[in-house]
């Protein structure tokens, strides 16, 4: 049988409790530490004053005293009420005690003593000895009254503490489930969230305490992370099937077509294989580029530094080749950076091939290289149709196309921006986009060193 796991209500009610008892408890044992010491300190200063006492008051002469006049000498120095003793142990070696005393003394005698305190007869007794020139002076003090009453001042603490430690069982609960509260709350949510009975998907933030409080704050950017994410592969989905399903249709089109009419129209063989060849070389670059995108988010363990000028230098030739286009090369002769060739080649052409594509032929397109205190910098610039400024941020959306209209007359994908974007922040690094007036746009990749 699985053990019952307890709420955060109960662990924090039996932690509150037992820090609540053994705080009592180590006040109840400095209370009886404390009161041993001053019983202890009180006996030894009542008999260092009997002894001091007797001390000043004997003299020579009284060591011819009898035992009558030595027991009222030795009486005068005790409590009358209490059962104490005095014993005088004269130069002539006779000893001497006060009322009682020689009895107390003998059944005190060969007894053990715990620093100079004796039990007798479930009483407690101080027992104190010192040498006075010639005579040897004793006490006992019985400090039984005083050991009672610190029993009944205990007894009375731990009666009070087990009232207070049943009475505060309710209270310690009380505050513990509301301590709790925020936490059962943020898990009321995330089961409702579970069982999709709310719509907007996000726990309740308690104001307080504020580690609860930054933790459902994260948890909420979490889940709303996650459901962007979910939105972003949702319409990537959609996107992908509808790019795959015109070229498959238009194939399979001209094969039913060749099918039904090539026999008895030979002619219109050739050209449906030059559509078909055209639709699955689109189909093929746009696989590859989804191939890529997957690709693009992987890290490396290791990577070694590439001199990024002869990638710029290889790629602005093939973009050159393919559009007949202007590239103006702005970089050093060498320049090292670490970063995977397949990544920073993909970072530039694709970089490349968007100006290109979106300008006239002949139109000068920048390339800038270069290195600040922080920051890798590559500047793309085009004086191609440019990008509406709220579209900025959508243009690395997979699939986006801003001029829909014209879209199918510009070969591409809409991925190649949508991978750039994935290797630099693979990199740590940031892509921003701005206008290049007065016509064009400039993208900015920063990396950091």
């Amino acid at each position: 049988m699985s053990k019952k796991i307890k709420t955060t209500s109960q662990q924090l009610t039996r932690l509150f409790l037992s820090l609540f008892i053994i705080l009592l408890l180590l006040v109840n044992l400095t209370f009886a530490a404390i009161s041993i010491t001053f019983i202890y300190n009180n006996a030894h200063q009542q008999a260092e004053e009997v002894i001091d006492t007797v001390r000043d008051n004997i003299s020579d002469h009284d060591d011819h005293k009898n035992k009558k006049e030595w027991k009222l000498f030795l009486n005068a120095y005790l409590a009358r009420q209490s059962n104490d003793a005095i014993a005088v142990k004269t130069p002539k070696g006779k000893t001497v005690y006060s009322e009682d005393g020689e009895e107390l003394f003998k059944k005190t005698r060969g007894r053990g003593n715990f620093n100079h305190v004796v039990f007798l007869n479930n009483s407690a007794y101080y027992f104190q000895t010192e040498q006075e020139d010639k005579y040897q002076i004793s006490v006992i003090l019985n400090v039984n009254d005083l050991f009672t009453l610190i029993t009944h001042l205990l007894l009375a603490i731990i009666i009070l503490n087990l009232l207070a430690i049943i009475f505060s069982i309710p209270l310690i609960k009380r505050f513990s489930k509301k301590w709790s509260q925020p936490l059962e709350k943020i898990d009321q949510d995330i089961a409702a969230i579970e069982n999709q009975r709310i719509s907007k998907k996000e726990v309740f933030v308690p104001q307080e305490p504020a580690e609860i409080r930054h933790l459902a704050q994260s948890f909420n950017d979490l889940l709303e992370y996650q459901e962007q994410a979910i939105k972003r592969e949702q319409q990537f989905v959609t996107d992908a099937s509808h790019e795959l399903k015109t070229p498959i249709a238009a194939i399979r089109g001209h094969i039913n077509l060749i099918k039904r009419r090539g026999k008895d129209h030979p002619e219109i063989i050739a050209k449906s294989l030059k559509y078909i060849d055209s639709e699955s070389g689109r189909m093929e670059v746009l696989v590859n580029e989804l191939l890529e995108l997957g690709r693009a988010k992987k890290q490396h363990q290791t990577i070694e530094s590439i001199d990024l000028v002869s990638v710029i230098y290889k790629e602005s030739q093939i973009i050159d080749q393919e559009y007949h286009c202007s590239i103006d090369l702005l970089c050093p002769v060498k320049l090292f950076y670490p970063i995977e060739v397949k990544d920073f080649r993909l970072i530039i052409h694709n970089l490349l091939d968007n100006a290109a594509k979106y300008s006239q032929d002949n139109i000068k397109v920048t390339v800038e290289l270069e290195k600040d205190d922080k920051n890798l910098v590559l500047i793309v610039k085009d004086q191609g149709i440019g990008i509406k400024k709220e579209n900025h941020d959508k243009i690395f959306d997979r699939f986006y196309r801003e001029d829909q209209a014209h879209s199918s007359k510009i070969k591409g994908t809409g991925i190649g921006l949508a991978i750039v974007k994935e290797i630099i922040e693979k990199y740590h690094g940031k892509i921003i986009v701005t206008a290049n007036l007065p016509k064009g746009i400039i993208f900015k990749v920063e990396l950091p060193l």
